[in-house]
């Protein structure tokens, strides 16, 4: 795939996650797909999720904000086989808390699928809003304690 063609890919992944479009998520992601987040700490952020996981995860975060999220791309930078990304939020939480986190994704991909997704982000803002994320079990899904 050519790096337009990779940057295009990446952009429909945007506007599936602002749709709320679960199944479009999970298209763009290949059989091995893998997602993980860079954080350091908490430990509940430390998570490596499933592409199932993964197309679940921006439904499962609406929950608990008043709105669905919506995510930005500020810029956007491809070589090869890697879209960089440059994204932000600004959500607010069920709880009055704002959620507007800065986010920095490396996408990795082969045959216009993503096989890697890793995420750079603020994790004391994630910690200080969420509770918990778990895609896998949306119920788990909470807001921080105030």
């Amino acid at each position: 795939m050519s790096i337009e063609q990779n940057k295009r890919a990446v952009q429909s992944w945007f506007d599936a996650v602002n749709r709320g479009d679960e199944a479009a998520i999970l298209a763009l992601t290949a059989e091995d797909f893998g997602f993980r987040t860079m954080a350091r700490q908490p430990e509940w952020l430390l998570y490596h999720w499933t592409r199932e996981e993964f197309a679940k995860a921006p439904t499962t975060m609406s929950q608990v904000l008043t709105a669905p999220i919506q995510l930005s791309v500020v810029a956007m930078t491809a070589e090869g086989d890697r879209v960089a990304v440059e994204a932000e939020t600004d959500s607010e939480m069920l709880n009055g808390k704002r959620y507007n986190n800065a986010y920095h994704f490396v996408f990795t991909l082969r045959d216009g699928k993503f096989t890697e997704v890793r995420e750079y982000s603020c994790s004391y803002l994630a910690q200080s809003c969420f509770g918990a994320v778990v895609p896998s079990d949306p119920a788990s899904t909470a807001m921080a304690d105030a």
